[in-house]
């Protein structure tokens, strides 16, 4: 490799700060920094893909393992406490086997049953919280605490019957804590009862009491040794966990969230800015389209259409709140005080006919930009400096008008809506729409008003035979 590139392939490499053997390399690695590379990148990608998806099921399933330990160990254990267990073995044994693989294909090679269970589990989360891993965790949590509580003995050594609560109580503020965090909570199209959402915070309280509850009753029925019957009420402390961490979460994507929101509004606006600024020779192209008289007057009116759009990229959907907000269409009010902006006019609006349809807003928009265009060009051409232009829009009679004044005097009748040009062409559209396209003399200048049905008139049935 020549000297220049030798470490061309540097950041594909691991850590160079190695340590002798492989054992102090885990010491190491706790407290050393992240290396910032490409290498890094892709196997901080692999293990959220791959292994913080599991690391919930796997975290219950050692749960599990351990509660089975102990439970070998208490005293007096019944047999119906092994099948009251399976429940959860099933349930995780079913979550590590669909993680992942709930997406399936026509051409999905699974096996049918696992292709059955993907497509219920694909069904039940775009359907409902409710599903076949959920309901065996909601069964699970309280049959462990039975097994546990009541399917055991009151014998020596009684610490491990604490020990066995104590990991149940934990397998069941997993369950919870995955449920009361789940996406759908923080979703801002979620459309939950009021009762969940409001209770949510809440369910740590009810956790609590019912696990007490539950503690109570094995007290009464002679469960425990005397001497760990203080124990096992101090074990009902642990439920407050899920309190704890819910609100942990909670804190952190409200955190996360807000500066996601600015991470993602910061690359809008620089993406708007390079597409802005990539298209600036389409948006002089369009600008010196529509002002020259060889080119047919329906690319004329697009030209023109088009110039004021690809500046207001850079306004108008940068912010991705108001552009939802507008139904990711261009506004208006945001095309008119672009053509202020670019034929230097002293541009007022009043318009009141938004939201309009597709075929209106693009009609409206067209018959804005093609008027106040052609007056911007006549004042240019007269040298007048002061320009003031008025828009107004309105809606009324099941008819959308749209009224454009300025200081120049009436256009002569010979030349009003000439054939072949961009007048006439949207007066010939106003009419396709049951409308016209007139002028009229004000004080100090002149109005040109547009006019057309909000729906195009219903064609006539032909009654020759």
């Amino acid at each position: 490799m020549p000297e220049d590139e030798r470490y061309a392939l540097g950041d594909l490499l691991p850590d160079f700060d190695r340590t002798p053997g492989r054992w102090a390399q885990l010491a190491h690695d706790l407290h050393a920094p992240a290396p910032a590379s490409l290498w890094a990148s892709r196997v901080t990608e692999k293990r959220i893909n791959r292994y913080d998806g599991i690391r919930a099921y796997m975290t219950r399933g050692s749960l599990l393992v351990v509660l089975a330990v102990l439970l070998v160990f208490a005293d007096d254990t019944r047999p119906l406490a092994w099948a009251l267990l399976s429940l959860g073995a099933i349930q995780v044994v079913l979550e590590l086997h669909l993680q992942g693989k709930t997406t399936v294909t026509p051409r999905s090679r699974y096996s049918p049953t696992h292709h059955m269970l993907a497509v219920m589990d694909d069904w039940q989360f775009g359907k409902t919280l409710l599903n076949v891993t959920g309901a065996l965790g909601g069964l699970a949590v309280p049959a462990n605490l039975v097994a546990v509580l009541f399917l055991t003995g009151p014998g020596d050594p009684g610490w491990v019957k604490v020990a066995a609560l104590a990991v149940a109580i934990c397998y069941g503020n997993s369950g919870i804590i995955a449920v009361l965090t789940d996406l759908t909570y923080y979703s801002a199209h979620q459309s939950l009862p009021r009762i969940l959402i409001v209770g949510r915070a809440y369910l740590w309280l009810i956790a609590t009491a019912a696990l007490a509850g539950l503690v109570g009753a094995s007290v009464l029925l002679d469960r425990w040794h005397p001497d760990m019957v203080p124990l096992a009420w101090a074990t009902c402390a642990l439920a407050s966990v899920i309190g704890m961490r819910t609100r942990e979460y909670d804190r952190f994507m409200r955190m996360s969230g807000e500066e996601l929101l600015w991470v993602m509004t910061d690359a809008r606006r620089r993406l708007a800015a390079d597409f802005h600024d990539a298209l600036t020779g389409a948006r002089a192209l369009s600008r010196n389209l529509s002002r020259d008289d060889q080119i047919p007057a329906e690319y004329k009116i697009d030209a023109a259409d088009l110039a004021p759009r690809i500046t207001l990229v850079q306004t108008e959907m940068v912010d991705e709140h108001s552009w939802d907000a507008q139904d990711r269409k261009f506004t208006l009010k945001g095309i008119v005080a672009q053509l202020g902006n670019e034929h230097d006019l002293q541009i007022t609006d009043d318009l009141r006919v938004e939201p309009l349809g597709e075929r209106n807003g693009e009609l409206a928009r067209q018959l804005i930009t093609t008027i106040v265009t052609n007056a911007g060009q006549a004042l240019a051409l007269r040298e007048v400096y002061e320009r003031p232009v008025s828009v107004t829009g309105y809606t009324t009679h099941g008819k959308i008008h749209i009224v454009i004044r300025d200081p120049l005097p009436l256009i002569p009748s010979a030349s009003w809506c000439p054939d072949g040009g961009t007048m006439s062409t949207m007066r010939n559209r106003l009419r396709e729409r049951g409308g016209d396209l007139t002028q009229s003399a004000v004080a100090g200048g002149k109005e040109i008003h547009g006019v057309w049905n909000v729906r195009p008139p219903t064609p006539r049935r032909d009654t020759t035979r």
